[in-house]
């Protein structure tokens, strides 16, 4: 028997960081999720507050509302959700969808046809900062919009889904492209005798560093118009002052919020290599200098979402082939598909940085926002589901710490469920999951087991067979999940690459040069293990397939790391997997043409014919990535991953000192809970 999933999910640092939770904060959301040991979420999405097309309230509505939504179209009962729209400015009121959703009662409302009306409970009276645009075309700055729009709509939402709903920001960082942030602190939408709190200083972040919110003035205290967050920077955003401008933001979190923020980079090939006099993406040497900056707030990448873009060009997470790699591959970037990539080679330092992966929800492009089809994104939960430990009383808190501790995986359309079990142990049970390090000695025999559930279907609205594996003789209908094999990647550990050593930097190249780039040279497939060999139970109808399996490393005198993918796609399947099982550049799918009498009228054609494309190539290639288990020998330096979760616990035992001695900041440790 495995443990339960309380024995075995938190790491020591975040059981320690959860004893400074209020013991007065509420709990909530008490459903059948009790007994799952993850929670699913979305931490990157979008609204009308920037470009979205649907409503703020609207997007948590369909995120994590039950049954079917009021105006049609299911919603996916999403455990936790993050509101993470662009930093900036805009002109849409966020309260109302956009004409383009095609949602009964909603057309395109600028602010400037209502202000002074209080809807929703809310009233926005001025647009304030330096003014912007006037007019329909008049911009509220969105330090505004999460603190008066967004976090008030949340608060609304939390007491009627009994959800934990934050308020984050996709960061338009300064000198490269788009990160995924949020800071908890002040945020207690629910909270009992608190009262529901503020996102003040996930605002004031915004408005000092992202490099689209070039207001001059921000919020102010009095009549004489004094700032409330003086001393902004509005010069430095381009290129490798950009770069400096970032890493400043980066520090400013980690000295005032290192155990209630994340940062997290998105979408990071899709614009390219870093440019020294641009805003593009990234290198090895930057996502580094994050996470020397950082060590317990900037821990991770997030691939890209947007997976039913992909045309008969490709396409696919909105990458054109100019991007790092030419596109995706599995729906994956390149930078964590490829063994041995820029993932292996930051596992490699032993660095706590690990994989995310959210919707990026924007619309559904040529469909409405109620319509089942979609030929850009899905909605969160839809589609993608990333998971973090359920804490039991479950809070913002513990998304967080979840997050840090490196114990999540990320699914794509359902192929496994909320109940992975992947770790390791040599002798007795000391078992390490995902994010913690096995300390052992070499020669020893190391187990590792993995454990999962294939659901018995996903939201998929096809239910015609995966034209990816009609030519290889597989018939799977696109509703129904199916795993053929995990891969178990290992990649020797070599030790922290210092700033100053000349490998810290690393060449980067635009389109598929940049896949043939090797960071981790020792990474590899050290076990595939096929699905048909692994120990199988049914659940039943409703629950799925149990599956089950147990394999053994011999320890050695170098630490090492095991990370985990799975897929429904075979080895050698023509136009989507090479014969080690490795997924191909995602526009090969449209090589593939669609021939059941059911694939829709929105795939994209080529001389007549229906190829392998938009939401049904999504869900035709499917994965899943779970966060790596470190392994290291006896006696030898402990790994960055531990003494930067050494650090987040010593952190946390302070904040626990500083809240019994009542010397705490009065928001950072009340969070509403399950």
């Amino acid at each position: 028997m495995f443990p339960s999933g309380k024995t075995i999910l938190l790491t020591a640092a975040s059981a320690s960081l959860a004893l400074t939770q209020s013991a007065a904060a509420e709990e909530f959301g008490r459903g059948e999720r009790r007994g799952n040991p993850y929670v699913a979420g979305d931490m990157h999405n979008h609204n009308t507050c920037t470009d979205g097309s649907v409503a703020a309230g609207y997007t948590i509505d369909r995120a994590v509302g039950r049954g079917t939504a009021s105006a049609g179209g299911n919603n996916f009962d999403l455990d936790w959700f993050t509101l993470g729209n662009h930093g900036g400015s805009g002109n849409r009121d966020c309260r109302f969808s956009d004409t383009s959703a095609n949602i009964p009662g909603q057309t395109t409302t600028t602010w400037s046809q209502t202000l002074g009306q209080t809807i929703d409970g809310i009233t926005i009276s001025s647009l304030k900062g330096t003014p912007n645009g006037s007019g329909t075309s008049a911009q509220m700055w969105r330090w505004q919009s999460i603190r008066e729009v967004e976090y008030p709509t949340i608060v609304n939402r939390s007491a009627r889904y009994d959800k934990v709903l934050i308020e984050g920001l996709e960061w338009i960082a300064p000198g490269h492209e788009h990160v995924d942030v949020a800071v908890i602190t002040g945020q207690h939408p629910m909270h009992s005798w608190k009262g529901p709190g503020n996102a003040d200083k996930m605002a004031e972040f915004e408005y000092r560093f992202d490099r689209a919110d070039t207001d001059a003035i921000g919020p102010v205290i009095d009549a004489g118009g004094n700032q409330l967050w003086p001393g902004k920077d509005n010069v430095n955003n381009t290129g490798t002052a950009g770069h400096q401008k970032a890493l400043t933001g980066i520090k400013w979190l980690q000295a005032n919020y290192p155990l209630h923020s994340y940062v997290i980079p998105t979408h990071t090939e899709r614009q390219g290599p870093f440019s020294a006099t641009a805003n593009k993406g990234y290198n090895i040497e930057h996502f580094r200098d994050f996470n020397n900056a950082g060590p317990t707030v900037a821990f991770g990448i997030e691939s890209p979402g947007h997976f039913a873009e992909g045309g008969a060009n490709g396409g696919s997470g909105s990458y054109t082939s100019n991007a790092v790699g030419g596109g995706t591959y599995g729906m994956s970037g390149i930078y964590t598909a490829k063994v041995g990539g820029l993932w292996d080679g930051l596992l490699g330092e032993g660095r706590n940085f690990f994989m995310y992966v959210s919707s990026d929800w924007h619309s559904r492009g040529a469909g409405g926002a109620r319509d089942s089809f979609t030929t850009a994104d899905f909605i969160p939960g839809e589609y993608t589901k990333l998971y973090v430990p359920n804490a039991g009383r479950f809070s913002s808190q513990h998304v967080v710490d979840g997050m840090r501790s490196g114990n999540s995986y990320s699914v794509n359309a359902d192929l496994i469920g909320p109940d992975l079990v992947f770790r390791a142990k040599t002798r007795g049970d000391d078992w390490k999951t995902m994010g913690e390090t096995l300390v052992v000695r070499p020669g020893e025999k190391i187990t590792v087991e993995m454990e999962l559930t294939v659901p018995r279907e996903n939201n998929s609205p096809y239910t015609f067979n995966n034209p990816l594996l009609v030519p290889v003789g597989i018939k799977q209908p696109l509703n129904k999940p199916s795993l053929d094999h995990v891969d178990l990647i290992t990649g020797q550990i070599t030790g922290v690459v210092a700033p100053n050593s000349p490998n810290y930097a690393v060449a980067n190249a635009a389109g598929t040069a940049g896949a043939s780039i090797v960071y981790n040279p020792s990474a590899t497939i050290a076990r595939q293990i096929p699905a048909t060999q692994m120990h199988r139970e049914h659940r039943g109808d409703r629950d799925g397939v149990r599956l089950r399996f147990t394999t053994t490393f011999t320890a050695g005198t170098k630490p090492f790391y095991i990370r985990a993918r799975g897929t429904n796609i075979p080895n050698g399947t023509p136009n989507v997997s090479d014969t080690a099982g490795n997924p191909l550049l995602d526009a090969n799918n449209a090589q593939v043409s669609c021939v059941d009498p059911a694939c829709p009228a929105h795939l994209e054609t080529v001389n007549g014919a229906k190829k392998v494309t938009h939401d049904v190539q999504a869900y035709s290639n499917v994965w899943f990535y779970a966060n790596p288990i470190f392994i290291r020998p006896e006696g030898s330096p402990k790994l960055l991953v531990e003494t930067n979760a050494e650090l987040a616990r010593r952190l946390g035992q302070r904040a626990e000192h500083d809240h019994d001695h009542g010397h705490h900041d009065q928001d950072d440790h009340h969070h509403d809970h399950w």
